[in-house]
C-alpha cells in the first residue's frame, strides 16, 4: 500500500471509530431518556414513538436530500428487525421493569458479546488475554443482571435485567451482520431503511399491547411527549453515526468502543434520576468494565505496533470478502480474484 494510501486510510479508520464512540455515548443518554419516559408512558407507546418518529424523520431526510436507494435496501429492512426492532422492543420492557443504571451496567455485555461473535463468525482474532477478559466481562454481567436490588413498582428487576440482555445480544449479533453484510457508504441511507424495518416488524406488537391494554400518549403530559421525543432523536444520531463508522472499523473494535455506552448510560442515571446501583452490581459492572479494559488495552498495544492490519483485515483472519469492504471504505470497489 503506497504511503498516501495507508494514510488516508489512517484517517477513514480514526473517523470510523470517532463515529462508533459517538454512537455509543447517545446510546448512553437514550437508555437513562427511556427510562424517565417509561415513568409516564408504556413501552408499546414508547416504541411507536421512538421507532414510528425516527423513520419518518430518516427517510424523509434521506429523500429529501437524495440519499435515498434502493440497492440493499431489503438487506437494511432484514437488519433492522434486529436493531432498532427486536433491541427496542426488548430494551423497553425491561426498562420499564428495572432501573437505568441497571440497564446501562447491562449494555456492557454487549461489546463482549460482539467481540466474541466477531471471532467466531468473522474469523477476526483473540489473544488470551482476550479470552480472559470476555470470561470475566460476562461473569460480571451475569452478575448485574441477577441482583434483585430494588423492583420498581409493578415490575419485576430480574425479569427486565434478562430482557435487557435479550436486547444486547440482538444489538451483537446486529453488529457483526452489519459488519458482514451490511452497505459500506451513506449512514443516513441505512439508518433510514434499517428503522424502517424496525418499526414494520414492531408495528403488529404494539398493536396487540395497545388493543389489549389500551395506550398512555393520549393523557401523557409535555415532559413524558419531550422524554419520548428525545428518545426517537437518540436513536436517529446513533444509527447515523453508527451505519458511518462500522464499514471503517473491524467488528472487534467496534465491539470495543462501545464500552463508552454503559459509562454514559450509569453517570446520567445517577446525575439525573438520583439512581444508585447496590454493591453487587457495581462489583459487576465493575467485572464488565474490567474485562473491556483488557480488550481495549490490547487493541491499542496492537494498533501501535500493525497501525495498518486492522484496517486491511491482514492479520484479523477476516475473510476475503471484508477486505473488500475496507477497501469500499475507501471509495474503490475491488474484485476478488
Amino acid at each position: 500500500m503506497a504511503p498516501h494510501d495507508g494514510t488516508m486510510t489512517g484517517i477513514q479508520a480514526r473517523a470510523g471509530e470517532l463515529s462508533i464512540i459517538v454512537a455509543a455515548a447517545v446510546d448512553g443518554v437514550g437508555t437513562t431518556v427511556s427510562v424517565a419516559a417509561l415513568h409516564a408512558v408504556r413501552p408499546a407507546d414508547l416504541l411507536a414513538v421512538e421507532l414510528g418518529g425516527a423513520a419518518a424523520v430518516l427517510l424523509g431526510t434521506a429523500a429529501a436530500t437524495g440519499r435515498l436507494h434502493r440497492r440493499g435496501a431489503g438487506r437494511h429492512l432484514l437488519l433492522g428487525a434486529l436493531v432498532p426492532g427486536l433491541a427496542f422492543l426488548l430494551g423497553d420492557l425491561g426498562l420499564a421493569r428495572t432501573s437505568a443504571s441497571n440497564g446501562s451496567l447491562l449494555l456492557a455485555a454487549e461489546p463482549l458479546l460482539s467481540v466474541l461473535l466477531a471471532v467466531a463468525v468473522l474469523r477476526e482474532r483473540l489473544p488470551g488475554r482476550g479470552v480472559v477478559a470476555l470470561v470475566v466481562g460476562l461473569a460480571g454481567g451475569a452478575l448485574v443482571a441477577l441482583e434483585p436490588g430494588v423492583d420498581r413498582p409493578g415490575g419485576n428487576m430480574t425479569a427486565g435485567n434478562l430482557l435487557v440482555l435479550g436486547a444486547v445480544v440482538a444489538a451483537a449479533v446486529f453488529l457483526v451482520a452489519t459488519r458482514r453484510y451490511g452497505d459500506v457508504g451513506d449512514g443516513v441511507n441505512a439508518s433510514a431503511w434499517q428503522t424502517t424495518g424496525g418499526a414494520l416488524s414492531m408495528a403488529p406488537f404494539a398493536a396487540v399491547a395497545w388493543i389489549e391494554g389500551g395506550s398512555r400518549l393520549g393523557t401523557a403530559g409535555i415532559t413524558a411527549w419531550a422524554a419520548c421525543a428525545a428518545v426517537a432523536l437518540c436513536g436517529v444520531v446513533s444509527g447515523v453515526a453508527f451505519n458511518r463508522g462500522i464499514g471503517r472499523v473491524p467488528a472487534a473494535r467496534a465491539g470495543q468502543l462501545l464500552n463508552l455506552t454503559p459509562v454514559v448510560g450509569t453517570v446520567t442515571s445517577v446525575a439525573f434520576l438520583g439512581e444508585r446501583p447496590t454493591t453487587l452490581q457495581l462489583v459487576g459492572g465493575t467485572a464488565v468494565l474490567a474485562g473491556l479494559a483488557l480488550l481495549l488495552l490490547r487493541g491499542s498495544a496492537h494498533a501501535r505496533q500493525h497501525p495498518l492490519d486492522d484496517l486491511t483485515g491482514r492479520t484479523t483472519g477476516e475473510p476475503p470478502a471484508m477486505v473488500e469492504v475496507h477497501a469500499g471504505a475507501r471509495g474503490h470497489h475491488e474484485k476478488e480474484s
